[in-house]
């Protein structure tokens, strides 16, 4: 094969043994993502696109989990090479056998709209979680606790507990607030907080804290002013 005509025939091979060699786990996220691109765009260098792909959303689980336009909109990729990625989280389960495949959800907007659906009706105010897995799929979600029509307490032992039955990567909290808006309070966020520390400590990811109220819902790790408090 010309190699003007396909320049990076012999980077590719390399990458390829290094995976043959070494596997996924000792291969940093962007080469493993580089490799997977490979296979969706043929005849150009992916390693800028894999970089470009981590810098946006952090980490190869961050990729998978994306919304397949928001990949698209990425320079370098297209409908082929989101359509690859956003694959992953669901061959991820199936291939490992999940407790509940129909369940089984991945992108963040999903997973909102889940729990949305979930609370929008409850006439009091309840508090849930959603365990996640190492891809970022949504694996097991339940309500955990029952307060009032304006309030409920969070029971932090039982989000604990729930975590490690359900041997989750990360955790998304939610509440509603019965006939208001869905706009955070001071305790909402101090919540958010408490929960995060909780959860750090030992080894889990607080994800996101929905909030559903009246007017729909909102994403307290998707919206900037917010979002440092998940990193």
């Amino acid at each position: 094969m010309d190699k003007n005509k396909y320049p990076h025939r012999d980077h590719r091979q390399r990458v390829r043994d290094e995976f043959r060699k070494t596997g996924c786990e000792n291969m940093p996220d962007s080469a493993v993502l580089e490799l997977l691109l490979f296979y969706a765009i043929p005849r150009r260098d992916t390693k800028p696109i894999a970089e470009k792909l981590i810098d946006k959303y952090g980490s190869l689980k961050g990729v998978a989990g994306a919304d397949p336009s928001e990949l698209e909109a990425v320079e370098g990729m297209g409908e082929s090479s989101s359509l690859l990625l956003s694959l992953l989280p669901e061959i991820a389960a199936r291939a490992g056998g999940s407790k509940k495949p129909p369940e089984c959800l991945a992108r963040p907007g999903e997973i909102a709209a889940k729990i949305y659906g979930e609370l929008k009706e409850c006439e009091k105010e309840v508090f849930y979680a959603a365990c996640l897995n190492a891809v970022g799929m949504m694996t097991a979600g339940r309500i955990l606790c029952e307060g009032g029509e304006d309030a409920v307490t969070a029971d932090k032992r039982a989000i604990l507990e729930f975590a490690f039955d359900e041997d989750a990567d990360s955790v998304i909290i939610a509440h509603n607030h019965p006939g208001a808006e869905a706009a955070p309070s001071a305790s909402d966020i101090d919540l958010t907080e408490e929960t995060a520390r909780l959860l750090a400590e030992t080894g889990i990811k607080l994800a996101d804290h929905i909030i559903v109220g009246t007017d729909g819902y909102i994403s307290l790790a998707s919206t900037e002013k917010f979002a440092k408090l998940f990193e």
